[in-house]
């Protein structure tokens, strides 16, 4: 295991009413991210500074860029920095500070994530602060980009027009060999009448490409911006990059930018979850070897006696979808925060922080940070602890994907919780090699 500090002196909030920091949410896709053993991260400083940091991996120290011209000056801690890497061309682009908001977006220089070694690194490599991806239409009401690498090496955009309980998902498209960016529009609608709700939201809880490239996206919907509004766990694939869209039967039930999938689309519902049973949005899926889908949601358990909003009494439970298309459920013997899980093999790990108080609104108890593992051979039905910090860390940890991908090694982004509320701590970046692979 190797502790680095990406910055001793990272930002938290002494109260918020979504949490006390920016740096670590599960809707922070990507915070740190990996390209030909350079690893990047992005967070906010202890001035409200938007920064990317990058360093050579295994050992190399990090090296933090702050940018001056924009300040995050309030409390809402939806609007994380995130970051994708474009491998066709290298270039570095940073999504930030985002609740319904337009869009603040800037990109680097072509050559910088692939020719790391020879370009000195400075604010001087990014572009100013745009609104536009393509000149001309500015993107406004835009809520939790998320950067995904395509297979072809290419890079994706997926972001949220409108607010909880109204709004469509909808998808853009970089390519440097076409000019760049191509905005494809809509794929998930939030149109179509609910009991008495005539509008929602799609929660996704990643987006996520297969070996055979394949694209797989889970997420539930949300009625209102009440919490409790969250309902039912949606599935949909795409084999051609998210342009249509077809269920776990194959039927298409979607295309972006022309007919986007909606709450009535047929057989895109996998697993029933009432209305007002308590389920928290936008938690975490991953795909495992063989090209199934895993996803892990914190809700009050489907075996409870009744329905609960209190966050105490609800619990970690696992979703897959088998080889034939049939999907499963497990209430997993561990639960804390928002968590993260990603697949070894066949296997699975869950990195997350548990607090002495679940309920992170208003303030963070923060708490140790544990990683855990199950084998496929009981399907996932034995969970042993791997990992167990002894400090405290506050938000919802981040993972490399890529560089657990690519090499194995599992490096975890968490905040370490303040010693006064509202003081600067460090972010730091830790590697384990877990050895479920």
């Amino acid at each position: 295991m190797k502790d680095s500090i990406v910055d001793p002196k990272a930002l938290n909030l002494s109260q918020g009413q979504f949490g006390t920091t920016f740096n670590g949410q599960t809707y922070q896709i990507d915070a740190l991210a990996t390209l030909n053993d350079w690893q990047y991260a992005t967070y906010v400083d202890s001035m409200g500074r938007v920064c990317v940091a990058r360093r050579q991996l295994p050992d190399g120290d990090w090296d933090s860029l702050s940018f001056d011209d924009y300040v995050i000056d309030h409390t809402d801690v939806h609007n994380v920095p995130v970051l994708g890497i474009c491998p066709s061309d290298g270039t570095i682009h940073l999504a930030f500070d985002h609740h319904n908001s337009p869009l603040h977006y800037r990109v680097s220089q072509p050559g910088v994530a692939t020719s790391p070694e020879s370009i000195a690194w400075s604010t001087d490599l990014f572009g100013p602060i745009t609104s536009e991806l393509v000149r001309g239409v500015e993107l406004t009401k835009l809520t939790y980009p998320i950067f995904v690498t395509m297979p072809d090496g290419a890079l994706q955009l997926y972001y949220r027009i409108g607010m909880s309980g109204d709004g469509d998902t909808h998808l853009a498209e970089y390519r440097p060999d076409a000019d760049g960016w191509k905005i494809l529009g809509a794929f998930v609608s939030g149109q179509g009448r609910f009991v008495d709700s005539t509008s929602r939201n799609a929660y996704h809880n990643g987006f996520d490409f297969d070996t055979a490239g394949r694209l797989h996206t889970t997420w539930v919907w949300r009625e209102s911006i009440n919490l409790l509004s969250n309902h039912d766990l949606q599935y949909a694939y795409s084999d051609d990059s998210g342009h249509t869209w077809r269920n776990r039967e194959g039927t298409r039930v979607g295309v972006t930018g022309q007919e986007p999938m909606h709450l009535h689309s047929r057989g895109i519902t996998v697993r029933p979850i009432p209305y007002g049973w308590g389920m928290m949005n936008q938690v975490t899926q991953t795909l495992d070897d063989r090209g199934r889908i895993h996803v892990v949601l914190w809700q009050q358990p489907p075996t409870a006696a009744e329905a609960s909003a209190d966050l105490g009494t609800w619990r970690y439970v696992h979703y897959w979808g088998d080889d034939r298309g049939t999907w499963h459920q497990h209430q997993l013997p561990y639960f804390g925060r928002k968590p993260t899980v990603l697949a070894g093999g066949d296997d699975l790990i869950l990195v997350f922080t548990k607090s002495s108080d679940p309920d992170y609104h208003g303030k963070d108890s923060g708490g140790p940070l544990y990683v855990i593992a199950a084998a496929s051979a009981d399907e996932w039905s034995t969970w042993r602890e791997i990992y167990r910090s002894t400090d405290t860390f506050v938000g919802e940890p981040r993972v490399d994907r890529h560089r657990w991908q690519a090499s194995g090694v599992l490096s975890i982004y968490a905040q370490q919780a303040p010693t006064a509320p509202g003081a600067p701590s460090p972010l730091r970046v830790l590697d384990i090699d877990p050895e479920v692979r």
